[in-house]
């Protein structure tokens, strides 16, 4: 037994000799090869998946006949891996370029025209297709039926390359990513093999053959989104008659009338911000462009006239800069899918109407330098939820907010001395309302409607004048604050008897019809008012 031991403890000793002096040097280094390969495949797909965009964005650039402004170099150690492009109205994109980074298969994603004339993607020199085994548009349309497209997209996983080209949905298996020798390095991919330029264009030769030729930016001519609009400009100013309007031409026009007006079929409008020669824009310049989606204005601009978007019913966002003074009368009147307006501090004056059935206006912020809002100003907004009014307002106009009935919050300046009649009447989401101190008269039926209001504050020592109508016994009475269940109005502690004193009904005479505008019409809601330290 004792011989059996020491032998089992011979046999260990040797065992443990041997692991000692094992060698595990090359393992490690296999393994540290293993995961270099893996990070260096992992950037390399960012850069195909980057460069894919950049190529569509090319391809559609060129079918706008967009031009380049820029081409920065982008540099990794000194390097030149890729370049930055630039574009007038294109979105900017960086492109990486150079060897293939890998021993193994890189799929080949590029673009080629068919006989069409439209390009196409391929895919290692075949078209790549759809389920329905349809050519995919490289320029984002997909199809024959007019639906969108979507860039083909590319990743890595277990070390095979995968192609996905429906929004990352469905991944089809393309080869392997590597080869037994691993990764040589990631200076680019087998999409852009290089970028060259002269005075007059910019190349972009791909792995496949295919050579991309877009001109550099156009000095004297405007280049137009909208080909209808462009018609619509060279018709009326364009002076040498070459059939383009240059940048010249467009700063020299003061006045554009209304010579867009009722044009249905105009888009886009993005380059009205190089006639800078404009000032105000004319009454009704554009009403009634109900495909109008997307204008800038020129930074001349510095009143817009009366009814100048009204029924734009596509227009969905307007930025107005801080060299506009006013906004005439219902000038986005009944611009149904206007949803963000941006108002910098310069603006002075909106006029009456100015967002009137603005149905999808959410959220405004009205900047101090406004002093004057006119009637009616956001009358049946009904999705907007939130308002900033300017602190140099002193009065809220009659029927500012009528029939916004998402409205649930509104902060009341205390700049504000009047609140005029049907000022908020419909605010059926209006649950609290404070009323600045220094608000002396509320017209009648300011808060009508507000039928969710339970909490009203007012402020003021001195209890305001309210304005009371009925028409007839029978008659459904009409005073400036609800009489809602429930509702409390809070009114400050020492001026407690002063808004309860009222003793008797001030509105009752002969005739059976009542109206006007009194201190005592506060009888009425003797019931509702609490005291409260503010």
């Amino acid at each position: 037994m004792k011989r059996l031991f020491t032998l089992c403890a011979i046999v260990v000793a040797v065992v443990v000799s041997s692991c000692s002096k094992f060698d595990d040097t090359d393992i490690w280094d296999k393994l540290n090869d293993h995961e270099s390969r893996i990070t260096a495949l992992e950037e390399l797909c960012k850069q195909m998946n980057t460069n894919i965009t950049a190529l569509q964005t090319i391809v559609e650039a060129l079918e706008k006949n967009d031009y380049i402004t820029n081409v920065s170099p982008v540099r990794k150690d000194g390097e030149v891996i890729g370049y930055t492009i630039t574009f007038a109205h294109s979105d900017t994109i960086t492109i990486y370029n150079g060897e293939d980074g890998t021993d193994g298969y890189v799929p080949n994603i590029g673009v080629m025209k068919d006989v069409d004339g439209i390009y196409y993607w391929t895919i290692d020199g075949e078209w790549l297709l759809d389920g329905r085994g349809n050519k995919i548009h490289a320029n984002g349309i997909d199809g024959e039926d007019g639906v969108d497209g979507v860039t083909p997209q590319l990743k890595i996983e277990n070390d095979y390359w995968y192609v996905s080209y429906d929004e990352e949905t469905t991944w089809f298996e393309l080869g392997k990513a590597s080869g037994n020798d691993g990764v040589n390095g990631i200076d680019g991919d087998s999409i852009f093999s290089s970028v060259t330029q002269d005075d007059e264009y910019v190349y972009f030769n791909l792995s496949d053959g295919t050579m991309i030729t877009l001109p550099k930016h156009d000095k004297e001519n405007i280049l137009f989104e909208d080909l209808r609009v462009k018609m619509i400009c060279c018709k009326n100013w364009d002076t040498n008659y070459d059939g383009e309007l240059s940048y010249t031409e467009a700063s020299a026009v003061s006045d554009i009338g209304s010579i867009f007006a009722e044009n249905t079929d105009i888009m886009t409008f993005t380059e009205f911000e190089f006639f800078t020669g404009v000032t105000e824009l004319s009454t009704r310049a554009f009403e009634g462009c109900t495909s109008l989606w997307k204008i800038t204005l020129p930074s001349s601009l510095l009143i817009i006239g009366e009814y100048a978007f009204s029924d734009c019913s596509s227009l969905h966002s307007i930025c107005i800069n801080s060299h506009v003074q006013s906004i005439g009368a219902s000038v986005f009147e009944n611009c149904i899918s206007l949803k963000n307006i941006k108002i910098y501090n310069g603006v002075s004056t909106l006029g009456n109407s100015v967002f009137r059935n603005c149905k999808s206006l959410e959220e405004v912020v009205l900047p101090n330098s406004i002093t004057s809002i006119g009637d009616n100003t956001f009358y049946n907004c009904t999705n907007l939820k939130n308002v900033v009014i300017s602190n140099n307002i002193t009065s809220i106009a009659y029927g500012l907010f009528n029939y916004c009935t998402s409205l649930s919050e509104v902060i009341i300046p205390e700049s504000i001395t009047k609140i005029y009649e049907y000022a908020f009447d419909g605010c059926t989401s209006l649950k609290s309302i404070t009323i600045p101190k220094y608000v002396y008269d509320i017209g009648v039926d300011a808060f009508y409607g507000c039928s969710s209001l339970q909490t009203i504050y007012c402020t003021p020592t001195t209890p305001p004048i309210l304005s009371f109508y009925r028409y007839g016994y029978d008659a459904e009475e009409h005073c400036s604050l609800p009489k809602n269940t429930g509702m409390i109005i809070y009114v400050p502690r020492e001026s407690y008897i002063l808004y309860t004193q009222y003793s008797s009904n001030p509105g009752t005479n002969t005739s059976g019809w009542i109206s006007g505008s009194k201190m005592d019409y506060w009888y009425f809601y003797k019931s509702y008012v609490a005291p409260y330290d503010f």
